[in-house]
């Protein structure tokens, strides 16, 4: 796997094509799709896991604090036109394709998360990370995570029966005590703690030490049912906060995942797409996808737009939105536990998701390339 990701890497770089893109469709030639030859096992996920983390991580070290605060309120308005737009297709989709409505609001609920971690790669590649576009994308995909978990918890409990506004204000309460545990830990432990590394004698001390505070948070947020990857995205703004090691521990980090999780992240989205109900579902497939596209594209361009961006920004940001990625696949799955999601339609579900994702870098390349930095 390691050695076919630098091949396919060289290729697209070559082509002038973001790497991600070929590592998407690695995952989809060696999986079940196609040779079958790499297995989705607990060994994989495993690795994929750490690789999404570590990649988010790098995200937030990278991130500018000033940006995200400065561009918070536009954020929060292309995340909501981001879910509301997808929402909406999907469910009439659904309908349309004679899926029942119970199933169908959840169907339209897969489609409603963003998966940034795409358009992370595709971002740091181009080194558009830390402009005002790419901040928006990482502020609106944490604040649209936030409304997609939301959904789901209500969504899942009044479809089973098992609402409770109890549970609600739980998790509300949960989410706030995280956000302010964030605070305390971002302005006056993290740094601290980082710095600590100064009277440690021993390899790579900060390095340790930021990787423990990532994993920390990643399972904190876990814990408090938030992603995983939003707790080591805010671990790497905290991280960033101690300037004096933030270069040291960035490069570091990013030789380790770079070396082997996150290239076998990538390679996994792709390994369960299975094409045997391909031909049966065509159409629904092609619909989920387009709708896909359009719903996130214009929907949170739009919130971009009304949030005074221009039109070419608007593009860059409705376009890093796209990307649906873990996040939908972990939803699927849920839903599919649940029975929420039924059999006939799962793989439908799943090969769209799959297929957006691998489709949505190139929209970003595009709109990046029609209005550089």
């Amino acid at each position: 796997m390691l050695f076919l990701t630098l091949v396919v890497s060289h290729i697209f770089n070559r082509l002038n094509l973001p790497a991600v893109i070929g590592q998407l469709i690695l995952g989809v030639i060696l999986g079940k799709g196609v040779l079958n030859i790499v297995k989705a096992d607990n060994n994989v996920n495993l690795f994929a896991e750490i690789g999404v983390i570590l990649l988010m991580f790098l995200a937030g070290l990278e991130s500018n604090l000033k940006l995200l605060r400065k561009h918070l309120v536009p954020s929060i308005t292309v995340a909501i036109f981001g879910v509301i737009l997808p929402v909406a297709l999907t469910l009439m989709t659904s309908l349309i394709f004679g899926i029942n409505f119970k199933e169908s609001i959840f169907i339209s609920v897969v489609f409603a998360a963003t998966s940034v971690s795409i358009s992370v790669e595709v971002l740091k590649s181009l080194n558009y990370l830390s402009s005002a576009s790419g901040t928006v994308i990482l502020g609106a995909a944490v604040v649209d995570d936030i409304l997609a978990i939301s959904i789901l918890s209500v969504m899942s409990g009044t479809l089973t029966g098992a609402f409770s506004m109890q549970k609600i204000l739980m998790l509300l309460g949960l989410w706030l005590l995280f956000g302010i545990l964030i605070v305390v830990l971002h302005k006056w432990v993290i740094p601290q703690i980082i710095h600590l590394a100064d009277y440690i004698e021993a390899t790579q001390a900060p390095t340790i030490f930021a990787l423990v505070i990532c994993f920390v948070m990643a399972y904190i947020a876990d814990k408090v049912e938030l992603d995983a990857v939003l707790g080591a995205f805010v671990a790497g703004i905290a991280v960033s906060n101690s300037k004096y090691y933030k270069e040291k521990i960035g490069s570091n980090i990013e030789a380790i995942g770079y070396s082997i999780f996150i290239p076998v992240f990538f390679i996994s989205i792709g390994l369960n797409l299975e094409f045997s109900s391909f031909l049966k579902d065509f159409w629904l497939i092609v619909f989920f996808t387009i709708t896909g596209v359009i719903g996130k594209l214009f929907g949170a361009g739009f919130g971009a737009k009304l949030s005074g961006f221009d039109l070419k920004d608007s593009y860059v940001i409705g376009s890093g939105m796209i990307s649906r990625g873990e996040m939908a696949l972990i939803i699927g799955q849920i839903g599919f536990s649940a029975h929420l999601l039924s059999e006939e339609y799962y793989s439908a579900v799943i090969i769209s998701v799959i297929l957006i994702t691998i489709i949505s870098p190139f929209f970003l390349k595009h709109s990046i390339s029609k209005n550089p930095l």
